[in-house]
């Protein structure tokens, strides 16, 4: 289940149009957003949702960047972070791999966590 409405994703994008496939897109990033999760504690319903509010705002903002991120980058799965060189016959493709290139999750969502205590201790790669 995910922590943000396709309508608070397209009021979030807005004036840019939401995805076509917004749910999708809206559960990929509230997965990944569980991920920064693992040991976090707060309380929850039967549904697995948290029942602060202020939790709740947390995981929404953190989703609604994570979503805009995957929008905005169009890799969904993290397939295209996979390689920095391809080369087919006479074409070549290389992205640049400075050792800073941007992770999974976007730096907007970890903020939103952390600027709300929801995780302390977020650890990245």
């Amino acid at each position: 289940m995910a922590y943000a409405t396709e309508q608070q994703l397209i009021d979030y994008l807005a004036p840019d149009p939401a995805p076509a496939n917004a749910a999708k897109v809206l559960d990929r990033a509230s997965d990944d957003i569980d991920g920064l999760l693992i040991g976090a504690v707060y309380d929850t319903d039967s549904n697995g949702m948290p029942t602060d509010p202020k939790v709740q705002a947390a995981l929404r903002k953190a989703t609604l960047a994570q979503a805009e991120y995957l929008v905005a980058t169009g890799d969904l799965t993290g397939a295209q972070r996979q390689w920095g060189r391809v080369q087919v016959g006479g074409v070549e493709y290389i992205r640049g791999t400075s050792g800073t290139e941007p992770g999974r999750i976007a730096p907007a969502a970890l903020q939103a966590l952390r600027v709300a205590g929801v995780s302390r201790y977020v650890i990245t790669r």
